[in-house]
């Protein structure tokens, strides 16, 4: 169990109370913080299932416990961007919305004997949320030499709301495909 890809899997979850911590002290130092454990959450993201494969290290742990890693990570730094007024609270119902859609969709799928493997829109909301993540951290830190403070917020906004409509497309996509599933048919 105490392989380099679960233990990097299991870091995610630790660092999301460290997110939490570092943006609740606020200020740009805060949002330096903030910004190191958000990145080093998305390499581990990268790097846990390359490791996994690469390496013949692939696990039941790793195959349960990293898409709960990446929902308690993601949903963990928009709630800790929420409540420190980076990003309207009623996103966070959207990014819940998806995770429950999603366990439900495996649930159905599991149910009926059939494998359970990630979807084309559960990797790109993966994708998407991660930038999301980091741009909305950083554009307040960015130098206005190297980029205009309103372009690095109309960046940090764009890619907020590609992230909500990404996963709003990626929890459609699993509920259909449980659905379907559910009727026999996926």
């Amino acid at each position: 169990m105490w392989t380099l890809p679960n233990v990097l899997t299991a870091s995610r979850i630790v660092l999301v109370p460290l997110l939490f911590l570092a943006l609740s002290h606020g200020g740009d130092r805060a949002l330096v913080w903030a910004l190191v454990v958000a990145g080093i959450a998305e390499v581990t993201d990268l790097l846990d299932g390359f490791i996994a494969r690469r390496f013949n290290q692939a696990s039941e742990f790793g195959a349960k416990f990293d898409p709960l890693a990446d929902s308690l990570y993601r949903l963990g730094a928009f709630t800790a961007l929420a409540a420190n007024g980076l990003i309207p609270v009623w996103a966070i119902v959207v990014f819940a919305w998806r995770d429950v859609v999603v366990s439900y969709a495996r649930l159905m799928m599991q149910s009926n004997g059939r494998a359970v493997g990630a979807r084309l829109s559960g990797k790109l909301k993966a994708i998407v949320q991660g930038v999301a993540i980091i741009a909305l951290l950083a554009a307040p830190l960015l130098p206005p030499d190297w980029i205009p403070a309103t372009t690095a917020a109309l960046i940090a906004q764009t890619s907020f709301w590609l992230a909500i409509v990404v996963t709003a497309w990626s929890g459609l996509d699993y509920l259909l495909a449980g659905l379907r599933n559910a009727g026999g048919k996926a």
